[in-house]
């Protein structure tokens, strides 16, 4: 297990927040779309 966390920790740190960053804009597009399907399924 701790040669796992190593080898994911000597990625570039770039990569790592890269990852983040599309894992949070693909979140905030579903629940966007989520809310949309929402409220055209009240009207």
């Amino acid at each position: 297990m701790r040669d796992h966390y190593g080898t994911w920790r000597d990625q570039p740190k770039g990569l790592a927040c890269a990852v983040v960053v599309a894992f949070l804009v693909l979140t905030t597009v579903a629940f966007g779309l989520a809310v949309l399907a929402v409220v055209l399924a009240a009207r």
